[in-house]
């Protein structure tokens, strides 16, 4: 077993001992001391397990796959002591079976999707696969906290994307600060990230490349894998809620040396009786590359020197305790490709739908339907989204980053999440449809695992 499975686990197993070791144990005479075994004993610790089935069907039989992933964890957080608290967890994943990663010699192209449900750093191994996601010290005081080490933040562009064996991850500082009514604040500089679908902690120029590079606005291919430098993200995040019904957002993202983003985001709710509400929000994202946008040779940068997008969205909707439904509108200029290292997050877009993304082109419209159904007596809810995607033409290269053609979806998402002895359970069904919408006749390439293709997903999560 690799040193660092070899630590982690040690390191997980020994805070599930120390507590009760220490609560049978006779307490030291110091007060400080006995007042640290106790917020260790009054820690609580948190077991996890995720089952996750993918299968990926391709229009014809050129290339299908499937995958069977397991994973199970611990985390533990201490009680406060003096404000201070501590917390830790690890993970341990395993794929049970899967089909080949290994490219068909007629259809030699890599499997997109089930290829997440492991490490990508080493898609072959089967070995059990360990990360030690968590282990940070955090200070609380009233409503606000930092926190200090590796944890797992929820922003417009660093989130933890929930669509494969376990989240994104950073290390560095948070600061989640709430101390004034109806404001809030985050701040935080970020070295470190350990992608979904990976185990290993990564530099921030280093994390960027490990997805699929696509290619540069000339029609080369990306080569910026190990060749961005950058020594870290600085980001800070305001909500205000005293214009009520409206809520506003602000974020800036400053990554050293590679590119700046800011958003802009207002979301508004207006009851219109006791039991409903209109929903309505808009949406503005500018972005520019800092310097040579990581590195000085344009076929190894992330962002062209120069470079800017723009995107604008709006949506609009209705909803009460049974029923929800939105339209759904984002546009990306064709002033340049929105960029962000799929490794982060999934787009903020409104028009997001889960298993496609539109981050890596620009002069894109999107429209999205969405209408959601919520059982009264049974802990079911049922969701169908339908969505239309313009991107720029295959041979523009300039803005359509991964050669993608235009495509509409359908996603059909089920959730079943029981209470009583059941509580901290769900079940989850995704089913996917993708269709093509180029008239002309497309190489493979174009096509496979990208349209003409369904896709099933059943997802068990359990969290005590």
């Amino acid at each position: 077993m690799p040193a660092k499975n070899i630590y982690s686990l040690i390191l997980v197993c020994s805070l599930i001992v120390l507590p009760i070791a220490t609560a049978n144990s006779t307490a030291s005479n110091t007060p400080d001391s006995s007042s640290i075994w106790q917020v260790l004993t009054k820690g609580k610790i948190h077991p996890n397990l995720r089952y996750f089935y993918m299968n990926t069907d391709n229009v014809g039989s050129s290339y299908d796959a499937y995958a069977h992933g397991l994973g199970v964890g611990i985390s533990y957080e201490s009680a406060p002591w003096k404000h201070f608290s501590l917390g830790i967890s690890g993970q341990w994943m395993n794929m049970v079976n899967t089909s080949s990663f290994v490219p068909d010699p007629k259809f030699p192209i890599l499997n997109r999707y089930e290829i997440g449900l492991v490490d990508l750093i080493n898609p072959q191994s089967r070995a059990l696969l360990s990360r030690l996601e968590k282990l940070y010290v955090a200070y609380s005081i009233q409503k606000s906290s930092i926190k200090m080490g590796r944890q797992v933040i929820n922003t417009p562009f660093i989130n933890p994307q929930d669509g494969r064996m376990r989240p994104t991850a950073v290390s560095g500082i948070w600061v989640d600060w709430n101390n004034i009514s109806n404001t809030k604040v985050e701040v935080g500089y970020i070295h470190a990230i350990s992608p979904r679908s990976t185990t290993q902690w990564f530099g921030i120029g280093e994390s960027m490349g490990i997805y699929p590079q696509g290619l540069n606005p000339d029609g080369s291919k990306s080569n910026y894998l190990g060749n961005i430098k950058s020594q870290g993200i600085g980001m800070i995040g305001i909500t205000l809620k005293q214009w009520k019904p409206w809520s506003i957002q602000v974020w800036n993202m400053y990554v050293d040396q590679v590119m700046y983003t800011g958003m802009l985001q207002a979301d508004a709710q207006w009851p219109t009786n006791q039991k409903s509400q209109w929903i309505a929000g808009v949406q503005y994202i500018e972005q520019h590359a800092i310097q040579d946008g990581g590195n000085q040779d344009p076929s190894k940068t992330y962002m062209n020197s120069g470079a800017m997008s723009r995107t604008f969205g709006a949506k609009f909707g209705w909803e009460n305790k049974q029923w929800k439904s939105f339209i759904n509108y984002n546009r990306i200029t064709g002033e340049g490709r929105y960029l962000m290292p799929r490794e982060w997050g999934k787009d903020p877009f409104f028009t997001f739908m889960p298993r496609e993304r539109n981050e890596g082109f620009g002069d894109v419209e999107a429209l999205v339907a969405k209408v959601a159904y919520q059982w009264k007596k049974t802990p079911l809810k049922a969701q169908l989204a339908q969505g239309y995607f313009r991107l720029p033409p295959l041979n523009e290269v300039a803005l359509n980053k991964y050669a993608m053609p235009s495509y509409s979806q359908s996603n059909i998402e089920v959730t079943f999440e029981p209470k009583g002895k059941w509580k901290g359970s769900s079940f989850s069904l995704i089913y996917v449809h993708k269709i093509g919408l180029e008239n002309d006749i497309l190489a493979d390439k174009f096509i496979i695992n990208k349209v003409n293709m369904s896709q099933v997903n059943f997802i068990v999560n359990y969290n005590l």
